[in-house]
């Protein structure tokens, strides 16, 4: 388990870019943390990082459930599960880059990145599951 302190919006969208560079491109990252912790922000930065195309901006998906972007290495897709009850988030996997916040099934995920509130910033908890290695993430 890593931990990093992020002090502002724009360190986390630094991170996201960070985070970025480390992935195959078959990843699922599933995102813990309450509302306003910078989860979508991350999710900015990680496009960015992916070499999103131009005329796509990233938007919280709280209504449409599935936001899906084109990238420079791939298919970004990004769910939010905050509002849904039911939803099968293994149709997306393989299909690209999958991205969920408010996951509830953890055993999906490659990498859980937990946000929390701590002071004026965020400190971000990095958990990976056993069966992959640690994209060479040190912070």
């Amino acid at each position: 388990m890593d931990e990093i302190f992020l002090k502002d919006e724009q360190e986390t969208i630094n991170f996201g870019k960070e985070f970025a560079k480390r992935l195959k491109g078959d990843e699922v990252i599933c995102l813990l943390g309450d509302l306003g912790s910078g989860k979508t922000t991350f999710v900015k930065g990680l496009a960015e990082g992916l070499g999103i195309r131009e005329g796509y901006q990233v938007r919280s998906p709280t209504f449409t459930i599935v936001n899906e972007y084109p990238t420079q290495r791939g298919r970004l897709i990004h769910i939010d599960l905050y509002r849904v009850e039911d939803f099968d988030v293994e149709q997306f996997v393989g299909e690209g880059i999958v991205v969920v916040e408010w996951a509830r099934n953890l055993e999906l995920c490659d990498c859980i990145l937990e946000f929390l509130f701590d002071g004026e910033g965020r400190r971000v908890v990095l958990k990976f599951n056993e069966k992959e290695v640690h994209y060479g993430l040190s912070w």
